[in-house]
């Protein structure tokens, strides 16, 4: 698909809604529709939000116990998602432009809906402990679960969803009423992407939300507080090097190497992510070369970050049938080992800076692509543009520098082994 450098270009242009709600449009008149996005300031990182079950709140809002709301989505074409992730909550539509009104009037009722249905929520429970059950059997629940309560406190968000299943809040009246505080907390963002003009999205956003409590301090206003509240991961030296996870009916064993990953703000970063391209990032990434090209040892390997402007867990992975165990974790470890002592070569510095600028179009290939961009850099206050400048930042390290990083970096020491083996 060739993009018009027209869209590649496209800023987004913000206005102020109301004292409490920043509006924002990326136009793109190619074709008659819209997408919305309502972002709200309050995520499942939040140990209010949890107190509250907030995300119960939000995410089921949609639901009636006629079907109401969705039987209109129906009639639209429009498709309705309410989703709350670490930092934020967000409801996002795309419609056509023609159903533009009708839209937007029922994105306002289903965040004025009082009616939940209480068979859904009681579903969702059922649900949910169930998946918890199978979670036992689940091998990268069990891995992730193992990486989580090495490196972060019992208390951290980070942690937290590998502790427990979440509950769910069945009372009506208190989802109701944790959803308005929610919807009302200042910080909000109306984005619209697609074929508006600047008058018609100010238009747009008049009256689809209430009021924003101006007075409201985000932070201690709600009970225990609305934002994340982490902790300082566990360091080096007081985790374990090997953690076994025996599973029942195994037939392969799983393998991943962790240490905690740089945030996005980190200095470092640029040159993490030329690293972390060259050792995972593709198909013949070292990884993948040592592992499966060269002997066949497995069909899959790889890199993983899950973190985001605070450490997540870095992981490079594998698996493997039982007999050979022994070879691939020694291979996995002989590749991060000559990794750390060799570096990279100049070829593979200019492919992994040939990928990552020239992967950027991908992730501009539609306005809401663009506002979602931008819309991720502001929910972190990271500036306009922040993840492209990191991009050209790691376009201007030289080989050298890039090697020193991956010596400080990828230091064994710094790693743990996290091995899930037939029981």
């Amino acid at each position: 698909m060739v993009v018009p450098a027209l869209l590649l270009a496209a800023a987004a242009l913000t206005w102020p809604v109301d004292a409490g709600t920043q509006g924002v449009l990326v136009e793109d008149h190619r074709a008659p529709l819209v997408d919305i996005t309502i972002e709200f300031p309050v995520g499942r990182w939040s140990p209010w939000a949890r107190a509250q079950d907030a995300r119960d709140a939000f995410e089921f809002q949609d639901g009636d116990p006629d079907r109401a709301l969705r039987k209109r989505a129906d009639a639209l074409a429009a498709t309705i998602d309410l989703g709350m992730g670490r930092r934020s909550a967000s409801l996002s539509i795309r419609c056509l432009k023609d159903d533009l009104d009708a839209t937007l009037a029922l994105a306002k009722d289903v965040l004025a809906n009082t009616r939940y249905d209480e068979h859904e929520l009681k579903r969702a429970l059922r649900e949910r402990k169930i998946l918890w059950k199978g979670n036992e059997t689940d091998v990268g629940f069990r891995t992730d679960q193992a990486a989580a309560r090495l490196f972060f406190a019992p208390d951290d968000p980070r942690r937290l969803p590998y502790e427990k299943p979440e509950r769910v809040e069945t009372d009506v009246a208190k989802l109701v009423a944790t959803r308005d505080l929610m919807i009302r907390l200042p910080g909000r963002i109306v984005g619209f992407a697609g074929d508006l003009s600047l008058d018609e999205a100010k238009r747009a956003a008049e009256g689809l939300l209430p009021d924003a409590d101006a007075d409201a301090d985000a932070d201690a206003d709600a009970p225990d507080g609305i934002l994340p509240r982490l902790f300082p991961v566990t360091p080096a030296g007081s985790r374990p090097r090997t953690v076994d996870i025996p599973m029942r009916k195994l037939t392969q064993v799983y393998l991943e190497i962790d240490r905690d990953s740089p945030p996005w703000t980190d200095p470092r970063r640029p040159a993490f992510l030329v690293a972390d391209h060259v050792l995972g990032g593709h198909f013949y990434s070292r990884l993948y070369v040592a592992l499966r090209h060269e002997a066949g040892d497995t069909y899959g390997a790889g890199t993983n970050d899950s973190g985001d402007i605070v450490p997540g867990v870095y992981t490079a992975s594998t698996f493997t049938r039982v007999d050979n165990a022994e070879k691939i974790e020694a291979k996995l470890r002989g590749v991060m080992t000559v990794f750390h002592e060799k570096g990279i070569t100049e070829e593979e510095r200019v492919g992994a800076i040939s990928y990552l600028r020239g992967n950027r179009v991908f992730d501009r290939q539609s306005a809401d692509q663009i506002l979602r961009r931008f819309l991720l850099e502001r929910r972190y206050d990271l500036p306009p543009g922040f993840f492209d400048g990191q991009i050209e930042r790691a376009s201007t390290l030289s080989l050298d520098e890039l090697n020193a990083f991956i010596r400080e970096f990828y230091d064994p020491a710094q790693f743990s082994m996290i091995r899930a083996v037939p029981k």
